[in-house]
């Protein structure tokens, strides 16, 4: 059963007006998006697809919000099959392990000098932590 834009029980002669305005920044009555946007939200989650509605609906915000979680999606996915290559994914874990030596070693220095300093990265995600 579909709805009508026009009054059911309105008679062909009487044009009153009671129907309601369509909708026309392209979405339905229902509040949905309309189907170029919705196809632009999907495509938000393709690899390599995910620029389309960053680039061409940048002013539309219901594609540009998948847009942007499509595009940290991607580069999560990049990163996830360049940790399947095993020599890079070694080399990569062996600098985390040797900044973290580095930035614990730094940190012991300055408790030792009465220093409150907080390390570059790990100060600010330790400043977020709930604790």
């Amino acid at each position: 059963m579909s709805d009508s834009f026009f009054d059911h029980n309105q008679s062909e002669g009487d044009l009153s007006g009671k129907g309601e305005i369509p909708n026309l920044d392209g979405e339905d009555t229902a509040g949905h998006p309309s189907e170029e946007r919705r196809m632009a939200a999907v495509m938000a989650y393709i690899p390599f697809l995910c620029f389309v509605p960053l680039i061409k609906m940048r002013d539309d915000p219901y594609a540009y919000f998948h847009g942007r979680q499509g595009i940290v999606l991607f580069f999560l996915e990049i990163i996830a099959v360049l940790f399947m290559i095993p020599r890079l994914s070694a080399l990569f874990w062996t600098v985390v392990i040797i900044a973290c030596i580095g930035a614990a070693v730094a940190g012991i220095i300055f408790s030792f000098q009465g220093k409150k300093y907080k390390l570059p990265i790990i100060g600010d995600l330790a400043d977020k932590l709930k604790m």
